[in-house]
């Protein structure tokens, strides 16, 4: 589309208005308020279209103007009156010249496109569960999500029953959601369980379906796993089930409104792992071959297939030497993918396409790196926790029972204790130390373990993000994290996990700290 308009017009003026409500932190305190007073959360931009006043094969001038940080919606505004026509922008204008690619922000690099692509790397590459009803489909009890997926079943059997009946000529989407029960506290439907209803075939619960699941990070479900009640299963029938074992790499999806993020995986991730807004890339490092992959078919598996493909050994063998092994191309994409300068340097291709893996110039300190990273996300549950002050509580009554063991630990949603600034005045959260609940409170937690960031939030936040009770508003379905610790028989768990991942979190900055510069060889293509 950019490619057109440089092409069919003679001068293009862009104002970006910003606003953009789904960013985090500081990125969303810059993007200030919305032009808009209500719906939308995303950036606005006026853009200007000036027509080409003969016909030329000369490109359109481009302008470029950014209102700037950090400014409310009243502002924005008196700044647009006050530019009155596109002429107003100028002096504060950038011109732009547009790549190959058509970019015009944010542009690609030429060398990216000469490193060897992941889908070359990897014989399979898929996306995260997307169930189109996780409320339903993911639960920390096992039990409390049976009890949903019955309830659930009930509901669609009587639709499939009732189709039978009286069957209706309008089998679209529309017509099929016309038709059946809409009671969002009975059930959540998609696109692929009302043309279920249509087939006229009834949904049989079963508990072999119920499987671990990575939800978010650091932060495992139990998963209703059906290709029924999952929207979009990608390929992880064939990656995951109750007896196949397998790690995968997560990196977030084209298009992101988030940071480019890598997060190893050794259960079925969810499409939105990481909190990325259009899903990620599943980069596994196993398939399994089963009887009936396409309908997830979660018993013996008749084969184990290595995911890394022979041109991806080939082409690293030929630059590295006959020593390198497969683990060692896995290890390394993990490594490489974690560098601060990787991740710099192109930032703009990887919000446009999937990962590219450049040779290097001395590939073995990115694999060690990705080894022992690898360890600390697969392994995170049993890491040493971190000796945060108030970790070692424990209950009054040495004779507590397990009951009560498991009331004293539970969670009902962590926070940070606010303070006032000094400087500002305002209240602040003060990150060194988290109200765990109404009795624990922790303390001394480093500053330097908010440098670890999956996404918008740092690997701590979304410990406090997920490990709280929650109640889905359509449903009414409540998930409760404590269950979860009753599921490990560890009234600890959340508690010593928080601890545990402060730890990862240190632990991952002092590898990323010494990976090596980014030395990429000139010959990407020694074979």
């Amino acid at each position: 589309m950019r490619k057109t308009l440089a092409e069919e017009f003679d001068s293009i003026h862009v104002y970006n208005l910003r606003g953009n409500a789904r960013t985090a932190g500081e990125q969303r305190r810059k993007e200030g308020g919305t032009v808009f007073d209500a719906g939308s959360r995303a950036t606005v931009a006026i853009t200007v279209l000036v027509k080409k006043p003969h016909s030329t094969a000369d490109p359109a001038t481009i302008h470029y103007t950014d209102i700037g940080d950090c400014l409310s919606r009243e502002q924005k505004l008196n700044k647009v009156a006050g530019a009155g026509s596109v002429g107003g922008l100028e002096p504060h204008s950038v011109k732009i010249t547009p790549n190959a690619h058509g970019d015009w922000l944010n542009q690609r690099r030429d060398d990216f496109e000469t490193f060897i692509p992941v889908d070359s790397t990897f014989s399979v590459v898929t996306h995260g569960v997307n169930t189109g009803r996780d409320a339903w489909v993911y639960g920390s009890s096992s039990s409390a999500l049976m009890d949903s997926m019955r309830r659930c079943s009930r509901v669609f059997n009587s639709e499939v029953d009732r189709w039978a009946a009286a069957p209706q000529a309008d089998t679209s989407d529309q017509g099929m959601i016309r038709f059946v029960n809409r009671d969002s506290a009975q059930i959540s439907w998609s696109s692929n369980l009302l043309q279920a209803v249509r087939r006229g075939k009834p949904a049989l619960v079963a508990s072999d379906r119920v499987i671990v699941s990575d939800y978010r990070p650091f932060f495992k479900q139990h998963l209703y796993f059906d290709p029924l009640w999952n929207s979009r299963t990608g390929a992880n029938a064939r990656l995951f089930g109750p007896s196949r074992t397998n790690q995968v790499i997560y990196v977030v999806g084209m298009s992101s409104a988030v940071p480019f993020t890598p997060l190893m995986a050794g259960d079925v991730p969810n499409l939105h792992f990481t909190g990325a807004g259009s899903g990620g890339a599943v980069l596994p490092r196993w398939t399994y071959t089963t009887h009936d992959a396409e309908s997830l078919d979660l018993g013996e598996e008749t084969g184990l297939t290595d995911n890394i493909t022979d041109q991806a050994l080939r082409h690293f063998a030929s630059a590295y030497g006959e020593k390198v092994t497969k683990d060692d191309i896995f290890f390394y994409v993990y490594g490489l993918l974690h560098s601060p300068e990787y991740r710099e340097t192109y930032a703009a291709d990887l919000k446009k396409m999937l990962p590219r893996i450049p040779l290097v110039e001395d590939p073995w300190p990115f694999v060690e790196a990705g080894r022992k990273l690898s360890e600390l996300h697969l392994g995170y549950e049993t890491v040493t926790p971190y000796p945060l002050d108030g970790l070692d509580v424990e209950p009054v009554s040495t004779s507590s029972t397990s009951d009560e063991r498991y009331d004293f630990f539970r969670v009902q949603k962590m926070a940070f204790p606010k303070v006032r600034d000094p400087e500002t005045k305002k209240l602040v959260a003060d990150k060194t130390r988290v109200i765990y609940n109404s009795h624990i409170e922790l303390g001394g937690i480093p500053e330097g373990a908010y440098r670890y960031m999956l996404g918008s939030r740092s690997a701590i936040e979304w410990i406090l993000d997920r490990y709280q009770v929650k109640t889905d508003k359509a449903s009414g379905i409540v998930n409760d994290p404590n269950d979860w610790s009753r599921e490990v028989s560890d009234p600890r768990y959340i508690i010593d996990l928080l601890a545990r991942i402060v730890t990862v979190s240190l632990e991952t900055m002092k590898v990323v700290d010494n990976l090596p510069a980014l030395a990429i060889r000139e010959d990407q293509n020694p074979s």
